[in-house]
């Protein structure tokens, strides 16, 4: 090697501790940033040449610029980040809903029950008094405006639980969007350079990967050119291609549906922010607001067929205390549709919801959608024709468009109960507080019955009292808030520990990082002596 090849080997020093140095000092800017992965400098010998049958080296090289990523850790993150997104959201959701049902501070419903049924009571010690009847009323009507309230207050939670679903939906279309762009870019970028031809990019990525982890649940791959795929339920959702939206829609009870190519999807998601609120949504009102619908409805039918038999002073008898019940219907055909539904009989009233379910254009079954029992088979549709069960008729027409095979047309005494929930008496004089017309004013048997319905057990209530049931649909609710905010702690403080193993790897130490800059500092001194000590040198050799 000539005195020349000094000069070479002092260049590649310099130069490989120059981009050693602008590593280590990026390091050290980005060690806030969030998501950032180290890099190292992973330095090899140049090229040897042979002298004289040996071989010397010609200097040093950088054989890659090395970013410190633990895959498997990565992947456990994403995992986490979604259970961490559904417990999140179940925390919010029931954290409200519980607070509407919040009877330490006196504002769920069981003070109303107990003071109406004292009401009662109130009557039967002095079953002519007209005061103690105007009271009744009083408290009835404060019953009614209660029970509204607490409605209208659910309604507006699982409202804002659709709306935060369409939020979910229009952030996960932003995010996929951005990974496949920065997908794309990646993939030209490293393009023949390896995987670490874009530390930042896939650090971006990765943090975006997170991101949409949180709000939803997903498997994803990199393929052989470095683009990313995920999918959801089977279905990719962003391909080497492009990125596919979601969008959202509404079904015929005004829920929020996932869609996915015109395809309800929403049954896939489990996890993340979007399963969180779809999982609240659907529990609070198919049991908390169906509890709390049964409740009124049970107070309803057992008060009128009792207030029914008696006689108010003014010797009136067959009267409703509150409006009757009323059957809400859904029809979930093309062409036949549901023409009447009413109470034939309040007292074989189940307060249980049904779906009619037509097995051919002529055959139905009858299929009771709270306990999914089949309580009428095979029986023979005619068009017109009353379909009686439970206190139930029915009467379904098709108007020249027959039922088919797959039609379904749910039938309910409890979807509008809280709404049509009202005092149908108006005068205290029609208070049936007697059991026989008013030859004796003091009769007060109705009365006592009345109140006593608040201590006896009601069957289509499981048997339970007006308040025992209410108070488990309190402790349900609580019991349901309580375990999503355990569940959040959990998977917060999981969530920390791994992305404190993750720091261990990929994370920026201040005090490596400082002695790596004295270290190639030292370096970069050392190439520039080098090339300091070959000029001397070349200086001496010419002035000989």
């Amino acid at each position: 090697m000539s005195l020349l090849g000094l000069f070479d080997i002092g260049k590649s020093a310099l130069f490989a501790s120059q981009t050693a140095l602008n590593v280590v000092s990026n390091n050290m800017a980005n060690i806030n940033t969030p998501g950032y992965s180290r890099q190292e400098v992973v330095l090899e010998v140049a090229n040897a040449v042979q002298i004289r049958g040996d071989f010397v080296g010609r200097g040093v090289k950088i054989a890659d610029i090395r970013r410190h990523y633990d895959k498997f850790i990565h992947l456990q993150i994403i995992g986490q980040n979604q259970s961490f997104g559904r417990s999140y959201a179940l925390d919010q959701a029931l954290s409200n809903v519980e607070q509407i049902f919040n009877e330490a501070k006196g504002l769920g419903l069981s003070n109303s029950m107990q003071a109406y049924f004292n009401a009662w009571q109130g009557v039967s010690a002095d079953a002519g008094s007209q005061p103690q009847r105007t009271t009744l009323l009083q408290e009835a009507d404060a019953l009614v405006q209660n029970a509204k309230q607490m409605e209208r207050d659910v309604l507006d939670a699982l409202e804002n639980f659709n709306d935060e679903i369409e939020h979910v939906v229009d952030s996960v279309n932003s995010i996929t969007s951005q990974i496949a762009m920065l997908s794309e870019k990646m993939a030209q970028t490293e393009a023949g350079q390896g995987e670490t031809g874009a530390s930042y990019m896939r650090d971006q990525r990765d943090n975006l990967l997170n991101e949409l982890a949180e709000l939803i649940n997903y498997t994803w791959y990199e393929d052989s050119n470095n683009y990313v795929n995920i999918l959801v339920g089977g279905r990719s959702l962003v391909t080497s291609q492009q990125s596919y939206e979601l969008s959202t829609s509404e079904d015929l009870d005004g829920n929020k549906t996932v869609t996915f190519d015109g395809v309800d999807v929403s049954s896939v998601f489990d996890d993340g922010q979007l399963g969180g609120y779809i999982s609240a949504r659907d529990d609070i009102e198919s049991d908390t607001l169906t509890s709390l619908r049964k409740v009124i409805a049970s107070l309803v039918k057992e008060t009128n067929i009792l207030h029914e038999s008696g006689y108010g002073l003014d010797g009136t008898t067959g009267n409703n205390f509150f409006d009757p019940l009323q059957i809400y219907t859904l029809d979930y055909s093309s062409g036949a549709y549901i023409s009447s539904a009413v109470v034939s009989d309040a007292s074989a009233l189940t307060l249980d919801e049904y779906d009619i379910n037509f097995t051919d254009s002529s055959t139905y079954d009858i299929v009771n959608h709270t306990t999914g029992e089949t309580i009428v088979s095979g029986q023979a549709y005619s068009a017109g024709g009353t379909i009686s069960f439970d206190g139930i008729d029915v009467v379904i027409d098709d108007a020249g468009a027959p039922p088919v095979a797959g039609d379904s047309f749910f039938i309910s005494p409890l979807r509008g109960v809280i709404g049509d929930f009202n005092v149908a008496v108006t005068d205290a004089q029609k208070v049936a507080a007697a059991a026989s017309d008013q030859t004796l004013p003091g009769d007060n048997t109705i009365a006592l019955q009345m109140y006593q319905l608040s201590q006896n057990g009601i069957s289509d209530l499981n048997d339970a009292t007006f308040d025992e049931y209410y108070s488990g649909i309190v402790s349900s609710v609580g019991i349901m808030s309580k375990a999503a905010s355990d569940s959040l702690t959990y998977d917060d403080n999981l969530l920390f520990e791994l992305q404190k193993k993750r720091e261990e790897i990929s994370g920026v130490s201040l005090d490596e990082e400082a002695a790596n800059l004295i270290r190639y500092q030292r370096a970069y001194e050392a190439g520039a002596r080098i090339l300091t000590i070959t000029d001397e040198l070349l200086e001496m050799v010419i002035n000989l």
